[in-house]
């Protein structure tokens, strides 16, 4: 939504007398400089500014209502006259696979529901001949965690719709559910990949947290280190699948680290047997680095170790798209049926888009519900 309403602002500029510089001086201001401001006149600043509107808002699904009505004079270029249009086939985004390295949870309701966990009974300690045996114990842990709504509306008008006649603007259900797959991958990315997380990690030691980048010899230093995660009791704990998680600027190098038959850089060509303990490669195309610094991590198999969870209202694993149902009754004569989807007050036809999701909220490790599953690497030094 963002690139289509620079367009449409780009667009409305052109369309006013502005040349191919004084577009570009417009779109690369925060604030529409005064000469631009006079010469488009208050109707054309007000329809001009609606498109920054609607680009920065269209980013905040957690912000308010998004009530402004989207009107033919929006898409000026598209229901103009033209011998010939057509649409360019719609961008593919990258998607997460969180759903595979994370533990999926359900809540009944809006409440927080709580899990616990049981620590190991202590070991065995000598007995001496009449002595009596040490006692041991058992002790418990929680965590809460819960569901929030995430929503978001887009109102258009009949006239837009019945002007549709190429259908792109009816994809806006379509649109909107994708919209929701790109907020739920970066809603479960920040679980784990912020700067809370990573400091608590690297706070526990070097057990949990490495600076090396992905490399063969960097990927086995991190298995071992997930191989000395112990429990509140100090036992070692089995963790067999290991998921590598990465950006996917790292893909290549993962692939290639993982698929050679040999390992890399090592003096003699040992065989590559890191494909025995990684399950597999898992993109996460929203972790944040910077230049040469790309992060990456292991997370056990949800199976094993809870490392990241994510709730879920039971019955509404997946988000919905509602239409506001229209409430005009027609007397006589016959209207549109684009007329006819509307509202009685306005025309407008409108979309909600509705989304159940949530996850733990620690000070000091966010998202990540048991830290003994994760290991993180900031990719800083070779």
């Amino acid at each position: 939504m963002y690139q289509v309403t620079r367009w449409l602002k780009s667009v409305a500029l052109a369309t006013r007398g502005f040349d191919k510089d004084q577009v570009e001086d417009a779109m690369k201001s925060r604030v529409m400089p005064a000469w631009a401001s006079e010469k488009l006149g208050e109707a054309g600043l007000i329809e001009v500014n609606s498109f920054d509107e609607l680009g920065n808002r269209w980013r905040q699904m957690e912000g308010p209502e998004f009530m402004e009505v989207m009107t033919t004079a929006h898409f000026a270029n598209y229901f103009g006259d033209a011998l010939s249009r057509s649409f360019y086939a719609d961008y593919a985004y990258q998607g997460g696979a969180w759903r595979d390295y994370t533990f999926l949870d359900t809540a009944p309701d809006f409440r927080d529901v709580s899990r616990f966990r049981m620590t190991e009974p202590g070991g065995l300690y000598l007995r001496r001949e009449k002595a009596e045996a040490k006692a041991t114990y058992i002790a418990e842990s929680e965590i809460n965690y819960g569901v929030e709504e995430y929503a978001r509306q887009f109102d258009v008008s009949w006239r837009a719709v019945l002007n549709d006649d190429l259908g792109k603007i009816r994809e806006t259900p379509r649109r909107m559910v994708q919209a929701v797959r790109r907020f739920e991958d970066a809603f479960v990315s920040a679980l784990y990949d912020n700067a809370t997380t990573q400091a608590a990690l690297v706070a526990l030691g070097a057990a949990y947290a490495g600076t090396g980048r992905l490399t063969h010899a960097n990927l086995q230093i991190g298995l071992n280190a997930m191989m000395q995660h112990t429990d509140a009791a100090g036992n070692l704990i089995a963790i067999s699948g290991v998921w590598l998680v990465i950006p996917s600027v790292s893909l290549i190098q993962a692939q290639v680290i993982l698929q050679s038959v040999l390992a890399s850089g090592t003096a003699n060509n040992d065989k590559n047997m890191l494909g025995q303990f990684i399950k597999g490669i898992k993109v996460d195309p929203y972790i944040g680095f910077a230049g040469a610094n790309i992060p990456w991590y292991l997370v056990a198999d949800p199976a094993e170790i809870p490392a990241i969870t994510v709730v879920r209202m039971t019955g509404s694993e997946k988000p919905w798209v509602a239409m506001k149902r229209s409430n005009i009754e027609l007397i006589t004569g016959s209207a549109p049926a684009a007329y006819l989807m509307g509202s009685f007050e306005t025309g407008d036809i409108e979309y909600l888009v509705t989304d159940l999701i949530g996850g733990w909220d620690s000070a000091t490790l966010v998202g990540v519900t048991d830290s003994t599953g994760i290991y993180y690497s900031s990719g800083t030094t070779a």
